[in-house]
């Protein structure tokens, strides 16, 4: 069997072409457009599970890589959360999609970080969002060189320096600004009922429970009998990012059985839909992120520093500033102990109480 070839038709409809025991045969990409004629046929040759040899005339753009990703570990539901890596994709595509894999190296790269940084390809960025792009670029072209997904050997992937990483991000909120925060939120109600940026924000605050685990609860596993919230779904894939049982806060208990009173269907934020706009527009009427931005309905706020990522690192924060062991805060926010020491072991003080008192036992005085 001869190794398939993309052409169009007379009528610019794309094709692959091969030829099997001396008849020719082809089949439909179904589009006039190139790139996603190639995508399409990238896709088709994994599916018939006899890709071409290593070492063939194809070659692969790196729509194609992607289109293969996609298939193979977004839809499939391989990856957890599959937004980011999505919109990744968006700003990613315009500069490398039409290129070759081979292609891709160090000049490509910096170019694109070049665009990025300047806000010549999307909004101004820094140079540490371009290496978590980038990451899912080089993620989908790594997995194009595996089995049984095998498209062409790992040597034509070009060897990477992307920017430096970014220092983690440790920005936590002081009660005081909880409070703002969660007034602002009631003041943006619209109605007597909770809004669902309330039920988020208190949810958030008072469980450290993750983004998609707070969309993903529904009222069947909020336990008020027993005081417990469920976060994890039964049957749900395990990953790294485990969800725990936590206790519901005596603070947060009058919250939910408001709403859950209030509620419309099953699920405790009563949608899935993007909860980042609305956290920003709170904020905003909170008094954070400076200057107080003047919106139309139709417009996205700016970030203002505060993200969902924030309020689980703020409860955190403050369960270990306020005593509670750390293997205790690694099991509510369902990290590893040693995850979790390295991020907020800071805040325990290393020696108990009264220990650094016995060094001179108070007998040494200062000077007048």
């Amino acid at each position: 069997m001869s190794t398939p070839v993309l052409k169009p038709d007379k009528k610019g409809t794309y094709y692959a072409h091969w030829t099997d025991n001396r008849r020719s045969k082809r089949k439909s990409m179904g589009t006039a457009s190139l790139a996603e004629a190639e995508a399409r046929f990238a896709h088709w040759l994994l599916l018939r599970h006899d890709t071409q040899p290593i070492g063939s005339e194809v070659d692969f753009t790196v729509n194609d890589c992607w289109a293969v990703y996609k298939a193979k570990r977004l839809d499939t539901g391989a990856i957890v959360g599959v937004e980011i890596p999505t919109l990744n994709w968006k700003v990613l595509e315009p500069h490398f999609g039409n290129l070759l894999v081979p292609a891709v190296d160090q000049d490509a790269v910096d170019a694109y970080v070049a665009k990025r940084t300047t806000g010549q390809l999307g909004r101004k960025v820094k140079p540490q969002t371009c290496r978590k792009e980038l990451q899912v670029l080089l993620a989908a072209l790594r997995f194009c060189t595996k089995k049984p997904n095998r498209l062409f050997p790992a040597s034509d992937i070009e060897t990477i320096v992307l920017p430096e990483a970014g220092e983690p991000r440790d920005r936590w909120l002081r009660l005081e600004e909880v409070q703002r925060l969660l007034d602002a939120a009631a003041r943006l109600r619209r109605g007597p009922k909770l809004s669902r940026g309330e039920r988020f924000l208190w949810i958030a605050l008072e469980t450290a429970a993750r983004k998609q685990a707070i969309f993903d609860l529904t009222w069947d596993r909020v336990d008020f009998d027993t005081g417990t919230i469920h976060f994890d779904v039964p049957g749900r894939r395990k990953t790294k990012k485990r969800r725990a049982a936590v206790s519901i806060s005596r603070a947060l208990r009058p919250i939910l059985a408001r709403a859950y009173e209030e509620r419309e269907n099953d699920l405790v934020m009563s949608n899935q839909g993007a909860i980042w706009a609305t956290i920003q527009l709170i904020a905003i009427e909170a008094g954070f992120g400076g200057e107080r931005q003047k919106l139309s309905r139709s417009q996205k706020p700016k970030a203002t520093g505060i993200s969902p990522h924030v309020l689980r690192h703020t409860a955190a924060t403050h369960m270990a500033r306020n005593g509670v062991p750390l293997w205790k805060v690694a099991k509510t926010l369902g990290n590893t102990l040693a995850m979790t020491e390295k991020v907020y072991a800071k805040w325990v003080p290393d020696d108990p109480e009264g220990t650094v008192d016995l060094i001179s036992q108070g007998r040494l005085e200062a000077a007048e």
